[in-house]
């Protein structure tokens, strides 16, 4: 199944072209110049840590992914959201020999079918490292501690070291998915505690390893120098209630309810059949680390829904923490065929998403040849047009192609990439699609800035 859906991810990878922030994210940060090995990436990103974001270890692959053959990430990226689902699977059942298949169907279907920005997030480069990855690295880091919650066990003395290490990843990924593992790593050791009157050395390690990352992504000062730079006139509580029904808007818009209805169904069988204090916790863990990713963004000016991903994951696992534990033939032939139900819905997706996908693509692959022979022709100012997917599987959808303004970030650093030195769009095209037109150019979604 995993294998299947490797081959699937690795498919789109290889039709999704470079997008927005791809083509600035191929020059340094700090000389502007374009990247070339791994010291350029070191350079850039540490001007980038001063100067806008904390994300250095993330933003450190996105860039260096720039430098390599894209088909690098594309096989990189397809095993991640492949290891994803498996992750997922082993957080849920929390044993170390078993397996049920629907539940891994039904989360790598979860994965497919509600993130509302499915292509930001695990297609475009720059995106997938940014969330898909950063999500990966955080639940891989639960993997011991859903383990020791279902059972205690005698750990190895590799495991601390590994899970230091691990926790300081992790911590240091994503500013509200991290946040969520804080959460999920407290709950665990609190349990741990009250259980055994003890928590064990490489559970404490991994705390302290994800508390030092996320100081160290948090405590950036590029951080609060984009925080001065955009001050809200606002007063601090006007701000925080804003944030917080933005936060709470963007929890229960689209799949995050279906998530959470789930959730509360599941969770109410799930203590109908008393499993006990831990069976009962692990998934309480999962569901609070998603409320915790999820309001954690009350501290960020703007919630993009692509933040949205570690908070749907979160609940994934807690769904799925809770399927695994419900006895019962007519439960196990329900979840097999709602997965099988759920299955053709997402086929027919993938071909209506693959359409979009494969159209995007050529589209982007006949304006580049046109653009490269522009540059190659001594054309340094080039008028072309803009590009308009149609699905939210598609990595263009929601994020800036060329606009009409060449000043414009996304067309200037395009621009550089292509090496011309004005570009801009006068026109929205799109691919043949019955039944669907798009006018967001003419009608000013596109805004002329």
């Amino acid at each position: 199944m995993a294998a299947l859906v490797f081959l699937a991810m690795l498919a789109l990878n290889c039709l999704t072209p470079y997008v927005a922030d791809d083509y600035t994210f191929s020059f340094s940060y700090a000389t502007g110049e374009r990247l070339t090995g791994l010291w350029s990436v070191l350079q850039s990103q540490w001007y980038h840590y001063f100067h806008w974001s904390g994300r250095f270890l993330i933003k450190c692959l996105a860039q260096g992914f720039t430098v390599l053959p894209k088909i690098v990430f594309n096989l990189l990226n397809a095993a991640v959201y492949a290891g994803l689902g498996l992750v997922l699977h082993r957080l849920a059942v929390a044993r170390k020999r078993h397996f049920e298949p629907a539940v891994l169907a039904l989360i790598y279907l979860s994965l497919w079918m509600i993130a509302p920005v499915f292509g930001q997030t695990n297609l475009w480069m720059c995106g997938s490292v940014n969330y898909l990855w950063a999500t990966f690295f955080c639940m891989a880091v639960l993997i011991p501690y859903a383990l020791y919650l279902n059972r205690a066990f005698s750990a190895r003395r590799w495991l601390a070291p590994v899970c230091l290490l691990a926790g300081l990843v992790a911590g240091w990924s994503s500013e509200n998915t991290s946040a969520g593992l804080l959460v999920a790593l407290v709950l665990c050791v609190g349990f741990f505690l009250w259980r055994d009157k003890k928590a064990p050395l490489w559970a404490w390690l991994g705390l302290a390893g994800a508390l030092l990352g996320f100081a160290l992504l948090i405590l950036a000062p590029g951080n609060y120098q984009r925080q001065d730079a955009a001050a809200d006139p606002r007063g601090p509580l006007t701000v925080l209630a804003v944030r917080f029904l933005s936060a709470l808007n963007q929890l229960v818009s689209g799949g995050g309810l279906v998530l959470l209805v789930l959730f509360g169904v599941l969770f109410c069988l799930l203590a109908m059949q008393k499993p006990g204090a831990a069976g009962l916790f692990r998934p309480l863990v999962f569901f609070a680390a998603a409320l915790g990713a999820n309001f954690a963004m009350i501290l960020s000016p703007v919630y993009y829904p692509r933040s949205t991903h570690g908070v749907f994951t979160f609940l994934t696992a807690a769904c799925a923490a809770c399927a695994v534990q419900l006895e019962g033939k007519g439960v196990r032939r329900a979840l097999a065929a709602g997965a099988a139900g759920l299955t053709m819905a997402a086929a027919v997706q993938f071909v209506w998403a693959g359409y979009d996908i494969a159209s995007f693509f050529v589209m982007k692959q006949t304006r580049e040849q046109a653009l490269l022979a522009e540059a190659a022709a001594g054309n340094a100012e080039v008028v072309t047009y803009a590009i308009e997917p149609y699905t939210r599987w598609c990595a263009g959808w929601g994020l800036p192609d060329l606009r009409q303004d060449p000043e414009d970030w996304v067309c200037a650093d395009t621009a550089k990439y292509y090496g011309l030195e004005s570009l801009s769009a006068d026109e929205a095209r799109t691919y043949p699609f019955p039944g669907k037109t798009n006018t967001a150019f003419e009608t000013g979604e596109i805004p002329d800035i």
